[in-house]
């Protein structure tokens, strides 16, 4: 506490401005300069002529040295020590902003290179033209993705490699044959291609946006092989199409819900529904509503487990004969399954 009336001169603690400086840590430049803008004036002068600093001094230096650690410039310090403090909760919550901001900063960095690490760490050691390479597609990336988004998609990326080149090669070669975006044929590729791409990014829809325009802007994140800029701007044409028919049904909210389902599940049910349609079985039979039972539970798996939106995924099958396009069912197969759901209500066939 500063106390509130002179003390005896024999009682004070008076430092020189060099054991000030040793002590505080500051330069004795800093302590004179500070004296020559009148923020810090050494209060009393010895016997031989030298300018001491007493307790005073020192707890003003103390606050000085505080505000200065806050980010508030020299000039306004005096200001604020001679008033009554009020500017201090903006001085802090401005400070605590910009930690925030160094914090995420060092966070990025800290995942980036972790990301390189665990390249390093898999036995891949690249040349320099790599290492450039590969900086410099990182930095691409940071201005369309976060650090954590990075990782998701570098992580994920091995769930679609395989089939990627596929379905990438098919697409170009509808293009190059003149397809329009809105053809059937060209309809069922890009609903796979739409299909990986949200089953590569988790269905985060506004990352799955912001790779759209990465790949419509940035040439050299598209890899070699990649598709060119014709291509990019036909999927993207396709992609519009596709997405305008599913919004018929449902919000982008509820199609980041969907989830891909296993491929083995599908195929064993086209597999027995095909063998019910060659048997000659009708949709009211015994065996078409096992099937129908089946196709909802895999639907209740695409909508994250949710029965009530997987019902609506099947009726959007069974209503709009547009969304068949792309199907790992056949048009054939999802209407003899919305028909045997139909026919749920009445007694069964060999029942």
């Amino acid at each position: 506490m500063i106390p509130a009336g002179p003390e005896p001169a024999e009682r004070r603690m008076l430092l020189k401005v060099g054991e000030l400086a040793r002590r505080s840590g500051l330069t004795v430049r800093a302590l004179h300069h500070f004296h020559e803008i009148g923020l810090l004036t050494p209060s009393v002068r010895s016997e031989a002529g030298y300018r001491l600093y007493d307790r005073n001094d020192v707890a003003r230096l103390h606050a000085i040295q505080s505000l200065r650690a806050l980010g508030v410039p020299l000039k306004q310090i005096g200001g604020m020590l001679a008033g009554d403090g009020s500017d201090l909760p903006a001085i802090v919550a401005r400070q605590l902003r910009a930690l925030d901001r160094q914090i995420e900063q060092a966070t990025a960095l800290r995942q980036r290179l972790a990301l390189l690490g665990g390249m390093l760490a898999r036995g891949h050691q690249p040349e320099v033209e790599d290492w450039l390479g590969t900086l410099e597609l990182m930095n691409t990336y940071a201005r369309y993705f976060s650090a954590d988004e990075i990782r998701r998609i570098v992580e994920n990326w091995p769930r679609v490699a395989g089939e990627w080149p596929r379905v990438l090669a098919d697409l170009r070669a509808a293009m190059e044959r003149g397809l329009a975006p809105a053809d059937p044929q060209v309809q069922a590729l890009v609903q796979h291609w739409m299909t990986l791409v949200h089953h590569w990014l988790d269905g985060d829809f506004d990352l799955m946006r912001r790779w759209g325009d990465l790949y419509a802007a940035e040439p050299g994140a598209r890899g070699p092989g990649g598709p060119g800029p014709d291509l990019v701007r036909y999927v993207g044409a396709a992609s519009e199409v596709r997405m305008a028919l599913w919004l018929r049904h449902f919000t982008i909210a509820e199609m980041a819900r969907f989830r891909r389902s296993a491929d083995t599940g599908l195929q064993r049910l086209q597999a027995d529904v095909a063998a019910a349609l060659a048997r000659g079985e009708t949709p009211a039979s015994t065996a078409a509503a096992a099937l129908a039972d089946r196709w909802r539970a895999l639907l209740t798996e695409v909508a994250s487990g949710d029965a009530a939106l997987g019902q609506r995924i099947l009726k959007a099958y069974a209503t709009d004969p547009a969304l068949h396009a792309g199907a790992r069912l056949s048009s054939a197969s999802i209407g003899f399954l919305a028909a045997a759901v139909a026919n749920e209500g009445g007694p069964h066939e060999g029942a």
